[in-house]
């Protein structure tokens, strides 16, 4: 019998006899076993199975890597944003721009959905804007004129891929504007006149049922603009170790990151106190109660340097949007869980 230097013997086991030394022995050995922590694989796993679709995931550390469907394919929607503000600072890295550059933005620059833009224009036909400005609103607010804006500016989404190309990040490519890539999902094309917002919602209405339903399907199938979890990762990973941006550029597009404003309840309600969240959200229309694309990506840090990398990108579920956001916020907290 295991003992721990205590002797028991045939007395000691009577009724009435126990020693206070083999009762405490006893007693510890009557304890349930604790059950180990599921790994962050199953903790995943578990997630996805309550997201009523597919959960890409990535959960990278200095000493550990864990994914979710990690190389599958999954639509960025807006992340693509984030991107879009790697590549123009590289471009200043490289000298083509600076931070201070100055550029003239027209009303015909607008673009679709969601651009904060439109307020700074207001009735004006024109107003000028530097490449910080653009990268910051694009980031922080996901402006689609913004980004479309510098895309255009910086050549074409070739320059992205080649930038992606550049860092060895495979899996992952942004081949249209928002403006192109919005309306071909909503079933129609993109034209100067839907600069007027008014009259992009009025384009996407006209827009018969049948095709509608062809053009979401598809979307679904299109692997452009789209990224596996696995190289979402890598780009996240490399720009928070220096990788991707010079020492100077990487403090100040974390500190852009930081201050994103979007997805208050995805990636961000998951870090406790004492994190540093920097992130950029993705969200794609949903189409008879389908979202074919709900995201947050980025990484949390301490002050202290450590640092956790997580992507979250769901695809294809039919949750209320309130709840797509929670399987994102999860995410975050299996991430986070015990550091």
């Amino acid at each position: 019998m295991f003992n721990a230097g205590i002797d028991l013997n045939a007395e000691d086991l009577s009724p009435g006899r126990y020693t206070v030394r083999s009762m405490s022995l006893l007693s510890l050995m009557l304890l349930p076993i604790l059950a180990p922590t599921p790994s962050v694989e199953t903790q995943l796993a578990e997630i996805e199975a309550a997201s009523k679709g597919h959960l890409g995931a990535a959960v990278i550390t200095k000493d550990s890597r864990h994914y979710s469907r990690k190389d599958e394919r999954f639509s960025l929607q807006s992340v693509m944003k984030m991107v879009v503000s790697m590549t123009a600072l590289d471009l200043v890295d490289q000298g083509k721009w600076k931070l201070d550059q100055k550029f003239t933005f027209r009303r015909s620059d607008l673009s679709v959905s969601w651009q904060p833009l439109i307020e700074k224009l207001g009735e004006k036909d024109s107003m000028t804007v530097t490449v910080a400005e653009c990268i910051e609103i694009t980031t922080q607010n996901s402006c689609s004129a913004a980004g479309d804006f510098l895309i255009r500016k910086m050549g074409g989404t070739q320059v992205v891929n080649a930038f992606l190309k550049k860092h060895q990040i495979v899996g992952m490519s942004v081949d249209r504007q928002e403006r192109d890539l919005q309306t071909q999902v909503g079933g129609t094309t993109w034209s100067a006149e839907m600069v007027d917002p008014a009259k992009f919602e009025f384009a996407l209405d006209r827009v018969p049922e049948k095709l509608k339903d062809e053009a979401y399907l598809r979307y679904q199938k299109d692997k452009r603009d789209t990224t596996t979890p696995a190289a979402m990762g890598l780009l996240l990973e490399k720009l928070v170790t220096g990788k991707l941006l010079s020492p100077k550029l990487t403090k100040y597009y974390m500190g852009v990151m930081e201050g994103t404003e979007t997805g208050a309840d995805r990636l961000k309600a998951g870090v406790p106190a004492g994190w540093i969240l920097g992130h950029k959200t993705g969200t794609s229309s949903t189409h008879k109660g389908l979202a074919w694309a709900t995201n947050d990506v980025g990484y949390a840090r301490r002050p202290s340097g450590e640092w956790v990398i997580m992507v979250g990108l769901l695809r294809g579920s039919r949750l209320d949007y309130d709840e797509r956001e929670t399987i994102l916020r999860q995410v975050a907290e299996v991430a986070l869980r015990g550091l």
